[in-house]
């Protein structure tokens, strides 16, 4: 199986869809949530948008009602994948996440995006592999925060990427204790490779991106859009290690998800900080 086997494509809508959608539906059967920054949104948004920032949106679910139909969107479609993504797993009855954003809302072609904010969901068998899969996604993306902070030079956005490759790197070695308590054996050094019956032959980061795309897509990006697409990313890491948390029983593995969890949420705050500066400084605020 492969590694993107383990990943639920997002439905999406159309700019034009979600047209028809707002002016044929009442208001009250949808809910349409932007999850871009304050600053964005005051810029413009959708008739009847709720603002719900994508960093916030796991705490404000209460917000929302899982029984409407649900549209999501952002500047260009990346964080709002992740968004729905959130939400599906949280048990929303029907998400959409609008494709190219409001970009696409104003007319402007929509460019394409390594397709983040794929839901994770649990079709592994046992618990080795789910760790295992969980190890290979964190090596992912310790690989692209490090490339990417050489590209960036010496800068504010650089430094952070250098400490979220650190980050992973404890996530690597927190999962590979994990699984010797789990199964009493030693990781060994071809961890994970010696229990998957299928070892990708590339790298994946979450939502079973490809890293080269990865790399080919951000090499023409500037710092601002690398870092809206790293959010997206850590969202995927902390809806997941939410859903492993779920499916395992005993307490010292629920422990351990947790903490994951809550550090992804973490690097998601720093990233969406460091987000805004940008727009900021772009923008001469």
């Amino acid at each position: 199986m492969a590694i993107t086997d383990y990943f639920r494509k997002i439905a999406s809508r159309s700019a034009d869809e979600v047209r028809k959608i707002i002016d044929t539906l009442d208001p009250d059967q949808i809910s349409i949530v932007d999850v871009r920054q304050p600053e964005e949104y005051q810029q413009g948004h959708l008739p009847g948008a709720k603002l719900i920032p994508l960093d916030d949106l796991p705490d404000q679910l209460e917000k929302l009602d899982p029984g409407k139909q649900t549209i999501v969107y952002c500047t260009a479609g990346v964080r709002s994948r992740a968004g729905a993504a959130i939400l599906v797993r949280a048990g929303f009855t029907e998400v959409y996440s609008m494709q190219g954003g409001i970009r696409a809302w104003k007319g402007l072609v929509a460019e394409e995006l390594p397709e983040v904010g794929k839901t994770w969901f649990l079709s592994a068998k046992g618990s080795d592999e789910l760790i295992g899969l969980a190890w290979l996604l964190e090596d992912g993306m310790r690989s692209f925060y490090l490339e990417i902070a050489k590209g960036l030079d010496k800068s504010e956005e650089a430094q952070l990427f250098m400490e979220l490759a650190g980050a992973e790197l404890h996530h690597k070695n927190a999962l590979q204790k994990l699984y010797q308590q789990q199964s009493g054996k030693d990781p060994g050094v071809n961890f994970p490779a010696d229990f998957l019956s299928n070892k990708p032959q590339e790298k994946h980061l979450e939502g079973g991106v490809l890293l080269s795309e990865a790399f080919s897509w951000a090499s023409k990006k500037n710092a601002e859009d690398i870092l809206e697409f790293a959010m997206a990313l850590e969202v995927g890491s902390y809806d997941r290690y939410l859903s492993l948390r779920e499916y395992f029983k005993d307490e010292s593995s629920r422990e351990v998800f947790g903490l994951l969890a809550a550090e992804e949420k973490a690097h998601l705050k720093r990233l969406t900080s460091l987000f805004q500066k940008s727009m900021r400084d772009t923008r001469g605020d």
